[in-house]
Formats: C-alpha cells, structure tokens, sequence
C-alpha cells in the first residue's frame, strides 16, 4: 500500500483513495490536480476523497445529461442524403419518408433502359435497406463515454 502526499502535508492510502474514487492515480500530483479541478481543498481526511468523488460524478451526470439534451434537440433524418438523390424530399418521418422513397424508385426503375441505370437504382434499394433498417433499431441516447473513463482524465 502506498500513500499519496497532496499539497506536501496531506497523506491519502492508496487503499482508500481505491475505496472512494475506484482506481488509484498514477502520482500524487495527479491526485493534487484533481483536488484543484474541483475546488477541493485536502484536509487529510477520507472526506477529501469523498467530497472528490462526489463532484466528479455530479460533472459527469451534467455532461452527460447535456449532451442527452442535444441530441433531443437535433433532428437528424438518416437517410435524408439517400432521398436525395432521387429527389425525394426528407421530412423526418420514418414511414412518409420511407413509402416515398419506395414510390419514386420504383418509378425511375420502371424508366430506366440501361443496364448502367438498372444497377445504379439497385444500389440504392440495398443502401435504403441499410439505411431505412438501421433506424428501427433501439433509439436510446447512451452516455458517450463510461464514468470509468471520465475518471481516467482526472486520475
């Protein structure tokens, strides 16, 4: 077991620092600059730690909570580039958009004489299919990072 020395005066365990934070900083000054991060001033108290972990995750659940909000925010049509090109307009209705898509392929498909033009809109179908596909899947906002990791930036 090893100790941590912040501020040259004020000594943490490695054990309790584990026990409080869940990982151990490579030095004490990383220790050190964690504590001036967020404005906790070491009393040599396993308080410290607490107070530490305690701000490090209200930081953490902010930013993430943020972030979540963002992506509320934004309206990002997936296959609006795919609609594209054939004209279609996107309006971030999965089904409109979707049965739009399908009529208007199918009707330049009908049109189409080439063998070029042919292959040109089947590749569009089997690119729709990953696209239009892909959003059926679960919608939920996920943290970007885990809390481990943001750990590791201040440890």
């Amino acid at each position: 077991m090893s100790n941590f020395t912040v501020n040259g005066v004020y000594s943490y365990t490695s054990a309790n620092i584990y026990s409080y934070l869940g990982r151990v900083p490579s030095s004490s000054r990383k220790l050190e600059e964690a504590f001036d991060e967020f404005n906790i001033t070491p009393t040599g108290s396993k308080d410290d730690l607490k107070k530490l972990d305690k701000a490090m995750y209200a930081e953490y659940s902010e930013q993430v909570q943020n972030q979540i909000e963002n992506q509320k925010g934004e309206k990002v049509v997936p296959w609006a580039g795919l609609c594209a090109q054939i004209g279609v307009q996107a309006t971030g209705d999965y089904e409109k958009d979707y049965a739009a898509f399908n009529n208007a392929i199918k009707l330049l498909s009908q049109s189409a004489i080439d063998g070029q033009a042919m292959a040109y809109f089947a590749g569009l179908r089997s690119e729709a299919l990953r696209v239009f596909g892909s959003v059926n899947q679960s919608n939920n906002a996920q943290a970007p990072i885990t809390f481990e990791v943001y750990q590791a930036q201040f440890l």
